[in-house]
C-alpha cells in the first residue's frame, strides 16, 4: 500500500460535526443572548424563558437552511475548494475530477488511484488505490436525475450530474449530457480499477 493512501475512509470528519454544532446550536444561542441583552437594556430585565423560546425558534430556523445547505452541497463548498488546492503537491496524475454536492472525486487512471474530498470531511484528500472501489454504475431517471453511483470500502458514493426538482427528457440536450458525462466517469473509473489490478 501506497504510504499516503488512506487507511479507512471517513465520509464523515470531526471538523463536519463541529462545525454543524457550531452553526447549528452554537450560532443560534449567540445571536438569541445578543437580541436578549439589547432588550434587557431597554427594560432592565433579562427574560430567562424569553431567551430560551427565542434560542428554540433560532435554532429551528437556522438548522431548517442548514438542512437545505447541506442536502444541495453548498454548506461545506468553501472549505472543499481550499482542500482541492492541495491536489497538485500529491504524486499523482489526477487529470479527471467530479465536483458534486457530496464532494470531489479525483481519478489517476494511469497509477490506478482515486481521491475524493468529502462533502462531510472537506479538509482531507483521501487516497485510494482503485481496486478498492466497486460496482460503478450510471442510474439515470427523468424524476430523480442523473448520477453515477459506486462503491468504497463498501460505502455507497453518489455524485449527481444532473439534480433538479423538474422532470427533465433524458434524451433532451441537457439530460442527455448527464448521461453521457455519468458513463464517462463511470468507465474512467473501470479503467483505473482495471489498471489497480494490473499492479500499477
Amino acid at each position: 500500500m501506497n504510504n499516503q493512501e488512506t487507511e479507512k475512509f471517513e465520509r464523515v470528519g470531526k471538523f463536519f460535526i463541529l462545525l454543524l454544532l457550531g452553526v447549528g446550536i452554537g450560532l443560534p444561542l449567540v445571536i438569541s443572548l445578543i437580541i436578549s441583552l439589547v432588550y434587557m437594556s431597554r427594560d432592565g430585565s433579562f427574560s430567562v424563558e424569553g431567551f430560551l423560546a427565542l434560542s428554540v425558534g433560532m435554532i429551528i430556523m437556522i438548522g431548517f437552511i442548514l438542512l437545505l445547505a447541506i442536502a444541495w452541497g453548498d454548506f461545506t463548498s468553501g472549505f472543499v475548494k481550499r482542500t482541492a488546492k492541495r491536489i497538485d503537491e500529491l504524486p499523482y496524475n489526477f487529470n479527471s475530477s467530479f465536483k458534486g454536492r457530496g464532494g470531489m472525486l479525483l481519478i489517476d487512471v494511469e497509477n490506478g488511484m482515486i481521491g475524493f474530498i468529502s462533502a462531510y470531511n472537506p479538509q482531507k484528500i483521501q487516497i485510494f488505490s482503485a481496486s478498492r472501489i466497486d460496482k460503478p454504475k450510471t442510474i439515470a431517471s427523468a424524476m430523480t436525475g442523473v448520477r453515477f453511483v459506486f462503491y468504497l470500502d463498501g460505502k455507497k458514493i453518489t455524485m449527481y450530474t444532473l439534480l433538479t426538482n423538474q422532470i427533465v427528457s433524458l434524451k433532451s440536450g441537457i439530460g442527455a449530457e448527464a448521461v453521457s458525462k455519468a458513463d464517462t466517469f463511470v468507465a474512467l473509473l473501470r479503467a483505473a480499477k482495471s489498471r489497480a489490478g494490473m499492479g500499477a
